[in-house]
């Protein structure tokens, strides 16, 4: 029998979009630092609300991370509770309008389900350009590595309570 991850995390990003691929750089830092940990889920998405929720699936604790676009500096990192989305957000940029949207709707949605996990985190990243190409600017890629060692030291706590 497999059990559900405790913790999910999920970037949320393009590619194809500069510093909006911040999260999956992120994502892979974490995968090497963490190694082979069966109860850590790592999901690459693009910020669809349903599939949002159906990656979080029984994890209690849920890190989402994300390009934000505001007035912060570029690479300065940002963290609020999910449920806040549309209260206190900051702008996220990215394809279509936005990530903000989608987050904000699969909060909303996984509400009405009554499918919250526990604690629902969002770490942003603040991008310098959401252009097309590939590639992080020189400040957002030296922020991936301190968005990573964060992540990972939230996490940690949880693994440690979890066994």
């Amino acid at each position: 029998m497999t059990t559900a991850p405790v913790v999910t995390v999920i970037a949320v990003g393009n590619p194809y979009r500069s510093d909006d691929a911040v999260g999956a750089a992120v994502l892979a830092e974490v995968a090497a630092r963490l190694g082979d940990e069966t109860r850590v889920r790592l999901a690459e998405l693009d910020g669809e609300p349903v599939g949002i929720v159906q990656a979080w699936e029984g994890s209690s604790i849920v890190w989402i991370v994300d390009a934000t676009s505001s007035d912060r500096p570029t690479g300065s990192l940002q963290e609020l509770d999910a449920r806040e989305l549309g209260v206190s957000e900051p702008s996220w940029r990215g394809v279509g309008g936005g990530h903000a949207l989608g987050l904000r709707e699969a909060v909303e949605f996984a509400g009405a389900l009554d499918r919250l996990p526990a604690e629902l985190r969002v770490l942003g990243i603040e991008g310098e350009t959401f252009d097309h190409g590939e590639g992080l600017t020189p400040t957002v890629a030296e922020a991936v590595s301190v968005a990573a060692a964060r992540l990972v030291a939230a996490i940690r706590p949880h693994l440690e309570r979890a066994h």
